[in-house]
């Protein structure tokens, strides 16, 4: 009597998930077994880049280094990314588990080209598909006859760095670098956007092959140090206030987007960053003296305005 044998059907998308859902496991090649592996702490600056690619249909290739029941495994920036088996050109894959597992190991130490189709920080891991690289290559983004050098944009903050904030613009994602948020010195970027915030900047540079858009605030506004010299000369006694207070001096804020600096040489009664700290305080009022001005440089020299000391005359 025969057995009936019932004909090959692939496993659905649900049996990967599933496989998925277990978490991160591998196979150890050295052991002959499953075995559970503890994932690294990702920095919230790669998931960021991760998401880039995958908002964009950007391909990437990476090698593969190891493999498990549901399909290939590989690594980008220490976390670990899956390529489930329905997503290789090569499948569907055979159901008997040895045929399957000889089928992932020719992949070993193979570099394939690969889109991100699923970003998980919260799951700490990427999917990854090589069946759709193609159609990734092909989606080509249309972009505004607006988006130039030099024009203006609206755009909503969201999210704040230590170099700068990011910008949703629309179409893409923008920057603003630190450098490019006021005219006087900003010190953290938060202090002067929070995400959420609506925003107009201007357009300074465009790579739309890397999915970049360098942007401005501080553009939008008139640079004082270009008229500074018309407000302020060498030897003018000044009122400001103390804007920050470093190991080499003081920043005193002498007009909107203006701050010079009062050396440590010039303060008597310190003689070290410490004695900084303790004498002045950000937000005091300070008198000073103007000893030279470099507007190309973004540079005023200060002293305190009871000393004599000569300044310069230029």
């Amino acid at each position: 009597m025969e057995h009936y044998i019932p004909p090959y059907c692939p496993p659905c998308e649900l049996y990967w998930q599933a496989l998925l859902a277990e978490g991160p496991v591998s196979y150890s090649a050295s052991e002959k077994q499953w075995e559970w592996v503890e994932s690294p702490t990702i920095r919230l600056e790669v998931w960021e880049e991760a998401s880039e690619l995958e908002r964009h249909h950007t391909p990437i290739e990476l090698v593969i280094d190891d493999f498990n029941r549901g399909g290939l495994i590989a690594h980008w920036k220490d976390i670990e990314c899956f390529v489930p088996a329905s997503h290789l050109v090569a499948y569907p894959f055979p159901a008997d588990p040895d045929a399957r597992e000889a089928c992932f190991v020719e992949y070993l130490n193979k570099t394939l080209r690969l889109c991100l189709i699923e970003v998980e920080p919260a799951r700490n891991r990427i999917l990854l598909s090589e069946r759709q690289v193609a159609e990734c290559e092909m989606a080509e983004p249309e972009w505004p006859e607006w988006l130039c050098i030099g024009n203006t944009c609206e755009g909503t903050i969201t999210s704040v760095r230590p170099f700068g904030a990011f910008v949703d613009i629309g179409p893409i994602e923008g920057m603003i670098h630190i450098s490019e948020i006021s005219w006087g010195r900003v010190r953290r970027s938060q202090d002067f956007v929070t995400p959420g915030d609506k925003v107009k900047t201007k357009i300074l540079n465009i790579d739309l092959k890397h999915q970049r858009v360098g942007l401005s605030l501080k553009r939008l506004k008139p640079n004082p140090w270009a008229t500074v010299e018309s407000y302020l000369k060498p030897g003018d006694v000044v009122t400001g206030s103390i804007a920050g207070v470093e190991r080499f001096g003081v920043f005193v804020e002498l007009m909107s987007g203006i701050e010079g600096l009062l050396h440590i040489s010039e303060l008597r009664e310190a003689s070290c960053a410490e004695d900084l700290h303790a004498i002045y305080a950000p937000g005091e009022t300070i008198t000073v003296r103007i000893v030279d001005i470099t507007p190309t440089e973004h540079r005023i020299a200060l002293t305190l305005a009871s000393t004599t000391k000569p300044y310069a005359t230029t």
